[in-house]
């Protein structure tokens, strides 16, 4: 039987899954340093920002998770 998901579960996984895909954005905007012929767009140091709204978004689900245990 699957426990009853908290409140925050959804923001942790959304967050999760944006964090991942900064993350990859990251490491493709960093190519350019490892290979030197490369040349990408700025757009992809744009996409690599969205890490942060990702660790943001976490957060905030494990506030809302914290709070609900809290008072439940």
């Amino acid at each position: 039987m699957a426990s009853p998901a908290s409140p925050g579960d959804r923001l942790l996984r959304i967050g999760a899954v944006v964090t991942v895909i900064g993350l990859v954005c990251t490491v493709i905007a960093m190519l350019p340093l490892v290979i030197p012929s490369l040349e990408l767009p700025s757009a992809w140091w744009f996409l690599s920002m969205i890490t942060g709204i990702g660790l943001a978004l976490v957060i905030a689900g494990l506030a809302v998770s914290a709070r609900s245990r809290r008072r439940g």
